[in-house]
């Protein structure tokens, strides 16, 4: 939908500022939900300031000026103000959707941060902006693994650049292998066809290429002929159930499965068991693309009327993104099976959790804003005297870790995988 088209869906903002807020917040100091306002400190940083922001393009009211494009862009696009302004004002207004319209307009325009247009550039010459096409496998050196590129498996393994360009990820990885091949299933991995989701390119506003990656991962999928789709990658998995319905781009009857989905599954199946006993105290970061960014996407095929010459209604029901649909409950289930381990919850979670800073390519174009708000969540994590910060988002991970040494937090930030490795036993429990 173009931004002309969102029109009213801007026309309906009530300028009420919820988007900017936890709906019911637990305190004060983690009652924000947008690390764009908490950054941009002026309404045209939020959710609604840009739907304002998209208004006025439309109507020619505005110029893209280095400060709007500012104001538009530092953003991670983690669609916490769509989850906080549906939750207290309905489907009326959508910020995210329209969001998503201003930043392809701008686009379409060349009115994109250099940074950001520089890493999209890269997304086509090599699959990735996180690095070239060349050494995306070397993770794999030594071990023995199916080229599903070149012959059908049942199960295809998508890396994603987060893991498969982060040396820190590979341990973790490799033990994922190891299970899949302790389950005897037949699986591969599509080596150098594979290629990023292209939900950044999307999110970025770079429509065209997102749907040129999301064809070219698709066929990946089709000659693999796998019937099921395990990917590590929180902003893959996203981009699978969210971005490709919205580019018109179909796997097929293909299940789709972030990894800790399917680790948990094998945990429910007996393939292996988590013994042992644990001291520690954790929280766990719900990351925004495997959690509310994940709800699956359905487009709706009606229209708005007039009624009474005042007032659009839409002329069918719509369906509507809470973000209650997301990927929230496997992981910390894997981690309910360590025994002795506790999980405490920080006050902004699962729906409404705080974004980190890590996407969107946020922390290329806005250090800044990216620091600023992996701190934010990290003194949250603190506060619940947990001694270790999880998550299920590679990005996720190394963002947090790199923001809490720099900063001297007394806190770790382990992967799920990592939390559990030690406590693996092989066989029913």
């Amino acid at each position: 939908m173009s931004l002309e088209e969102r029109r009213v869906y801007q026309e309906a903002c009530i300028r009420c500022s919820q988007c900017k807020f936890v709906p019911a917040p637990k305190s004060k100091a983690f009652s924000s939900i947008c690390p764009s306002i908490d950054y941009g400190q002026f309404h045209a940083y939020s959710g609604g300031g840009k739907v304002i922001t998209s208004y006025a393009l439309v109507k020619n009211n505005l110029e893209a000026t280095p400060r709007l494009i500012d104001s538009v862009f530092a953003c991670t696009m983690c669609g916490a103000c769509d989850t906080a302004c549906k939750t207290n004002e309905g489907d009326n207004v959508e910020p995210m959707d329209t969001m998503y319209a201003l930043r392809a307009h701008l686009a379409k325009a060349g009115n994109v941060p250099p940074v950001l247009r520089e890493l999209v550039e890269r997304m086509l010459a090599q699959g990735s902006h996180l690095g070239p096409r060349h050494s995306r496998n070397d993770w794999a050196v030594g071990l023995s693994l199916t080229n599903a590129s070149q012959g059908p498996v049942d199960v295809l393994l998508h890396i994603g650049g987060e893991v498969a360009f982060d040396k820190a990820q590979w341990p973790s990885l490799r033990t994922t292998i190891k299970i899949m091949q302790k389950t005897g299933i037949d699986f591969g991995v599509a080596m150098d066809d594979e290629n990023d989701g292209g939900g950044t390119a999307y999110d970025i506003g770079y429509q065209d290429v997102a749907l040129e990656m999301a064809q070219a991962l698709a066929e990946v999928v089709r000659k693999s002929h796998a019937e099921l789709v395990v990917t590590t990658s929180a902003q893959a998995y996203s981009a699978f159930r969210n971005i490709y319905p919205r580019l018109g781009v179909e796997l097929g009857a293909v299940e789709v499965l972030h990894v800790s989905d399917y680790l948990e599954r094998l945990l429910q199946q007996g393939v292996f068991a988590l013994t042992g006993k644990s001291q520690k105290i954790i929280t766990y970061h719900d990351p925004c693309k495997l959690g509310r960014m994940s709800e699956t996407y359905v487009q709706w095929q009606g229209k708005w009327i007039n009624v009474l010459n005042t007032l659009s209604v839409p002329d069918s029901t719509r369906p509507v993104r809470f973000g209650n649909g997301g990927n929230y409950e496997s992981a910390r289930q894997t981690l309910s099976r360590v025994p002795g381990l506790t999980l405490v919850e920080m006050e902004r979670n699962r729906a409404h959790s705080y974004c980190c800073g890590a996407s969107a390519g946020t922390p290329q174009a806005y250090p800044e804003m990216a620091e600023m708000a992996a701190i934010n969540r990290l003194k949250e994590a603190q506060a619940t005297g947990a001694s270790c910060l999880v998550t299920s988002c590679a990005g996720c991970e190394l963002h947090l870790r790199a923001i809490a040494q720099r900063n001297n937090f007394q806190i770790e930030v382990k992967g799920v995988l990592e939390v559990v490795a030690d406590h693996i036993q092989w066989g029913q429990a």
